[in-house]
């Protein structure tokens, strides 16, 4: 991955981020309910999130995938391995505490 693609993929993740918080507090500063500090570590999840995709395209790019029958039959059997482990180790299921 080129820098230019990774400064095209900043920033449509600047764009997406600023027009997700757009959609939801469209007066700006007035209605945001975070202070300072909880914004700073927003932004740096946030970036943080953005830099952990680039990593995975760059490290996954060259990577030969199977084919979509193989990749699905492997998610089934994937998730079966997951609720036979929830049933077994969790029999109550997953509940959330009062």
């Amino acid at each position: 991955m080129s820098p230019f693609d990774l400064f095209l993929l900043g920033v449509v993740a600047v764009i997406g981020v600023v027009a997700v918080l757009a959609i939801r507090f469209p007066r700006g500063r007035a209605e945001w309910p975070l202070d300072a500090r909880q914004t700073a570590w927003l932004l740096v999840g946030g970036l943080t999130a953005v830099l952990l995709f680039a990593l995975l395209v760059v490290a996954t790019r060259d990577v030969v995938w199977p084919g979509i029958v193989t990749t699905a039959s492997a998610a089934v059997a994937l998730g079966l391995a997951v609720l036979a482990g929830i049933a077994l180790f969790l029999p109550r299921g997953l509940r959330a505490r009062p």
